[in-house]
């Protein structure tokens, strides 16, 4: 049985893949990365860490071993069991266990299970076929500016020469006051001409806005071709997250089934008929992945030990 070839199926799929009685793996998104000192970019990542509080079955490994397989759940669910009795015996005799494309388990001395991942798989579909790329530093060397210096140009620099005014410079200085004065004249009067047009035109701006605003008063808009309505059907969400209550051979006992949860106030329903010719009933239905697996915990502590995790659709 391939064992961790079907963990490894799944953490390129999901986000939380639970061992269990051992633990789970659980994955995030690492944005891509560079680093300085070695001048390396590293591609985005599923980063994978290993919690061995979370030990619960919530059904997808086994569901999936089932599938690959073509086993019963119960038959997953014993082949899952005797692979953990096969990693606790391994850790115990040699101190460590490698699962192949996933990572390394050990002990510390307190006994308790240490996981290293195996860095050079990348379980994040988006990032599939990208490797790590080396770069190069680009030495920047400062280049002082340099002074040119030419002593034969240098040399031959034209000079201009300012003259010093002579005597005549008061009759140049009375005939310029007399220009100045009329230049004044003829500036105040073009200034009282161009005042006049501005308040003209403020009177035509204020008459045309006066007949635009009685136009208005006195129109009546009617809009005698409408836009058509337009029915928009939107598909609710589909619900293939299933609690599973249990599975009945007969009909008439999964309906039952269905009453008594619901007498005690659960959303519970048929959701099908699996390969086996069982009728599953559900506890509750969800759109979201965890969402169902938190609604499992729940249940479980409730006391439902033999509730599971059903992903996906059965016939009707």
């Amino acid at each position: 049985m391939q064992m961790q070839t079907y963990i490894s199926d799944l953490l390129y799929r999901q986000e939380c893949v639970v061992i269990p009685d051992f633990g789970a793996f659980i994955s995030r998104r690492v944005p891509a990365q560079h680093f300085a000192s070695s001048h390396t970019i590293y591609p985005p990542k599923k980063g994978l860490s290993f919690n061995a509080q979370i030990k619960q079955n919530d059904g997808l490994l086994a569901n999936y071993v089932a599938s690959a397989a073509h086993l019963s759940y119960e038959e997953a669910v014993q082949e899952i069991r005797n692979y953990v009795r096969f990693l606790d015996q391994e850790i115990d005799d040699n101190g460590s266990i490698t699962i192949h494309k996933v990572g390394r388990f050990s002990r510390n001395e307190e006994k308790a299970l240490q996981f290293t991942p195996m860095y050079l798989v990348n379980y994040l579909p988006e990032a599939f076929g990208l490797s790590s790329h080396e770069t190069f530093a680009i030495d920047r060397i400062p280049v002082a500016p340099e002074v040119l210096y030419n002593k034969e140009l240098s040399d031959d620099v034209p000079v201009a020469v300012l003259e010093t005014p002579n005597a005549n410079y008061g009759s140049w200085v009375r005939y310029a006051a007399v220009g100045a004065v009329l230049l004044g004249l003829s500036y105040a009067g073009f200034s009282g001409y161009v005042e006049q047009v501005e308040k003209d035109a403020l009177v035509v701006n204020q008459m045309a806005d006066e007949l635009v605003d009685a136009k208005i008063e006195s129109a009546s808009f009617l809009i005698s071709d409408p836009l058509p309505r337009i029915n928009i059907n939107v598909a609710p969400l589909e619900r293939t997250y299933h609690v599973v209550a249990g599975a009945f051979r007969i009909s008439e006992n999964a309906d039952k089934r269905v009453a008594q949860l619901k007498r005690k106030g659960f959303d519970a329903k048929r959701i099908g008929v699996n390969k086996y010719g069982l009728h599953n009933v559900a506890f509750s239905s969800f759109v979201e992945r965890n969402d169902a697996i938190n609604e499992l915990h729940k249940l479980r502590a409730l006391g439902f030990d033999k509730a599971w995790l059903f992903t996906g659709k059965l016939p009707k």
